[in-house]
C-alpha cells in the first residue's frame, strides 16, 4: 500500500468511528428522556427511593432516598433534632439543572443541590447504558466519598 491510500483509509476509519460515536450519543439522548424510579444505589442502602426526571429539553431533576429516613418527633421540618436532621442529610440527595450527553456519558450542570458543593458544578455519569426499560450507570465520585458506585433506575410507565 502506497503512503497515499494508508492515510486515506486512517482518515475514513476515523470519521467512521466519530460518526458512530455521533448516532450513540444522539440515541441515548433520546431513549434516555423520560421518568426514572429508583432500583439501587449503594449509599442510599437497601430498597432505596428516588427520582429522575430527564425532560427532552435538556432539564433534569434527581431526588434519591434511604427508605429508612426518620419521621422528626416535632412533626416540623424547621424543629428536627440533631440526629434527626444528620439522618436526613445523610440519607438524602435532591439536586437540578441541565444534561447532555457525550458518546455514553451523561454530563449534568447543576443548578441546585441539597449538597452545596455540587452548585455550579458538572456532575458527570459514566458507562451509560438503557436496556428496555432499565437505565445504568456508573457514578465516579460519589458526594459522600468513597469508590465509584453503580446506579439503576428503571422506566415509569
Amino acid at each position: 500500500m502506497n503512503r497515499r491510500r494508508i492515510v486515506s483509509t486512517v482518515v475514513m476509519t476515523a470519521l467512521g468511528l466519530v460518526l458512530a460515536a455521533g448516532h450513540a450519543s444522539a440515541q441515548l439522548a433520546k431513549e434516555i428522556a423520560g421518568t426514572w424510579t429508583l432500583v439501587s444505589a449503594e449509599a442510599f442502602g437497601s430498597a432505596p427511593k428516588g427520582s429522575f426526571i430527564l425532560d427532552a429539553n435538556g432539564h433534569f431533576a434527581s431526588i434519591l432516598t434511604r427508605n429508612t429516613l426518620p419521621k422528626y418527633v416535632s412533626n416540623s421540618r424547621v424543629k428536627g433534632t440533631s440526629d434527626e436532621y444528620k439522618a436526613t442529610v445523610e440519607g438524602s440527595l435532591a439536586y437540578f439543572g441541565t444534561y447532555s450527553i457525550s458518546g455514553s456519558d451523561l454530563i449534568m450542570r447543576v443548578e441546585s443541590s441539597t449538597y452545596p458543593n455540587w452548585i455550579g458544578t458538572e456532575q458527570k455519569r459514566i458507562n451509560v447504558s438503557i436496556t428496555g426499560d432499565e437505565l445504568k450507570y456508573t457514578q465516579p465520585a460519589p458526594s459522600g466519598g468513597g469508590p465509584a458506585t453503580p446506579v439503576v433506575w428503571k422506566r415509569v410507565k
